[in-house]
């Protein structure tokens, strides 16, 4: 029995330590690198970004979308380029479907004086419905404004004890897959929450430069899109969806991909139309060679200088 206490005791001990070690390791974690709230490398890191260098009372303009928009428009060209917006955050990540960007745009009610909204994207961003998982709003608004209680700081590190692994492979690749700017995985943000891509010569991928996306469509999230839009003209928020620039030569070369830009288009010219947001498309509008890409659908440093100041001038005379 005495036997039994003991080695009870001593379990119970070397728990208590394995618990707390990890505890401490992940708050010294979480000063330099995102805990992983939602699992999702880039939106951990820009939810981090946005607490601790964003005042959230000044932002006017949220950019949002996928890689299209992370990587696409400089949030600090922007500002310089148009009178109007004068505080931007680029609120995109990788891999964010419409589903998912209606998610996150239930963040924007922390930011009292936002006045638009810039969705970048391409025709590649609506051919299939996705959500986020375990996504709860409410818990991160509190995590960017500072202010958890003590049972959501309890809920975030036990969410990040579980993911454990997730941090410490994160700890051990951040500098390697998300400081270098020939990478696409890059995640060193300007002021604004923007990245820039500075992918030339041989770090291009070929199999992304040569290939074509498919021309799949995915009606739920022209559906999710249009909920997007409404809820923005309801807020009196002013909406604007850009068009991002596809590589030329794969745009002449295969019909489908002409096809469904026409298609995205025409489907969301008629959207806003109905709900007062406005079209800008910019591979109409600058027909970019290929100098400026570093894929079939994205952008480098000098590419998306160019659209962001486009895209601010755009602004500018609409508003």
């Amino acid at each position: 029995m005495l036997k039994c206490k003991t080695y009870l005791k001593l379990l119970f001990l070397v728990l208590t330590g394995i618990f707390g070690t990890a505890l401490l390791y992940l708050y010294v974690y979480s000063r330099t690198y995102p805990l992983p709230i939602l699992n999702r490398v880039s939106l951990d890191a820009k939810i981090k970004f946005i607490r601790d260098r964003i005042d959230i009372n000044t932002v006017d303009t949220i950019i949002v979308g996928s890689s299209i928009g992370l990587n696409n428009i400089q949030g600090n060209v922007l500002e310089k380029s148009s009178t109007k917006c004068q505080s931007v955050l680029n609120l995109s990540g990788f891999g964010l479907r419409a589903g998912e960007v209606e998610q996150l745009l239930e963040l924007t009610t922390v930011f009292p004086n936002l006045k638009r909204l810039i969705y970048s994207a391409q025709f590649s961003d609506f051919s299939a419905p996705a959500v986020l998982k375990d996504y709860d709003s409410v818990l991160i608004k509190n995590y960017l404004t500072n202010t958890l209680d003590y049972q959501d700081s309890i809920a975030i590190m036990f969410h990040s004890f579980q993911n454990l692994s997730s941090c410490i492979q994160r700890n051990w690749n951040w500098k390697e897959k998300h400081m270098m700017n020939n990478n696409f995985t890059y995640l060193e943000f300007d002021h604004t929450g923007s990245v820039s891509l500075h992918i030339y010569g041989q770090d291009i991928i070929k199999e992304r430069w040569d290939t074509p996306h498919t021309k799949e469509q995915d009606k739920n999230s022209y559906l999710a899109l249009e909920r997007i839009i409404k809820k923005a003209k309801k807020d009196n928020i002013n909406f604007y969806f850009v068009m991002e620039p596809y590589r030329g030569f794969l745009f002449e070369k295969f019909e489908h991909v002409r096809h469904t830009m026409n298609f995205l288009e025409d489907n969301m010219r008629k959207i806003l139309l109905e709900n007062g947001g406005r079209f800008l498309n910019l591979h109409d509008e600058l027909h970019l060679s290929d100098h400026y890409f570093v894929d079939r659908s994205h952008l480098n440093n000098k590419g998306n200088a160019i659209t962001s100041k486009v895209i601010g001038d755009f602004i500018d005379e609409n508003e």
